[in-house]
């Protein structure tokens, strides 16, 4: 009896080591998802040539005054606005939902505010520096659900989130009060919390060694533009054309990163 008992819970113990076994087998042999498709190669091909293209034509003419450069980059965001609304309905994990909404939201703050600034009395008025801050935010909170997706957190990450709490917090706080006193109030409060979100919407992906493992298009992509945005605010850096054309660039590498991420979670969804 003694022996049968051993004899029976060895080969349970086979049975039950083995069949992780074949499944991790099953797991491995499973072949990853493709995303780069030939058809997808060439629309993001034909999106990049044709985007910097149009976008120098549409740089003269906002130079000579055809049209108001805000209609050009609202045009921008109304093409990256249905990328985000699909990966919304189409997700294949909460993160990518949850980002996919602050997508939408950034979307809708970034095009009230090139709305906004077609009305000269408004430029300098505290709604800018408002739809700013809201932007820059939304903007981060679609990063971190995008740079999370999909990638393993290893401890540097961990460390990574805390310390950019801790120092964006600190960040904006010194903002505000090493500002002049008769300066201070909530727009110069605003104006720290674009800032801050901004700088760490590059930080978030370039600084994570992980994204650029498992997601080195969208951590290029979606890094470049804040990237470009942050050295477009140093004073006297570009004339005014430089600058109209490289704030399309920017519209076009979110447009771009964003066109990445949904034909990731499109061909995911099929596997």
């Amino acid at each position: 009896m003694a022996e049968r008992t051993t004899q029976a819970g060895i080969d349970q113990a086979g049975e039950s080591d083995t069949r992780p076994m074949a499944g991790n087998r099953e797991q491995a042999a499973s072949p990853p998802a493709i995303i780069w498709t030939p058809p997808f190669i060439i629309i993001f091909t034909l999106t990049l040539a044709l985007g910097l293209s149009v976008e120098s034509v549409l740089t003269q003419g906002w130079q000579n005054a055809l049209y108001a450069g805000s209609w050009v980059l609202l045009g921008h965001v109304v093409l990256i606005a249905p990328c985000w609304f699909i990966i919304v309905m189409r997700p294949r994990s909460l993160w990518a939902r949850v980002g996919g909404i602050f997508g939408c939201l950034w979307a809708i703050f970034a095009g009230i505010n090139f709305i906004v600034t077609l009305f000269p009395l408004a430029v300098n008025g505290p709604v800018i520096a408002h739809l700013n801050a809201a932007s820059s935010s939304a903007l981060l909170g679609a990063y971190i659900c995008f740079s999370i997706e999909h990638t393993p957190l290893h401890r540097w990450d961990s460390w990574f989130f805390g310390l950019a709490l801790i120092g964006g917090s600190a960040a904006v706080i010194l903002t505000y009060f090493l500002a002049a006193a008769d300066t201070r109030g909530l727009s110069t409060l605003e104006s720290g919390v674009g800032t801050t979100a901004t700088i760490l919407c590059v930080l978030v992906w370039w600084l994570r060694p992980s994204c650029w493992k498992t997601q080195p298009g969208p951590t290029l992509l979606f890094g470049l533009a804040p990237s470009i945005q942050l050295l477009l605010a140093i004073p006297n850096i570009t004339f005014s054309g430089t600058n109209f054309f490289f704030s399309q660039v920017v519209l076009l590498c979110i447009l771009l990163g964003a066109l990445r991420t949904l034909q990731g979670q499109l061909v995911r969804s099929k596997v």
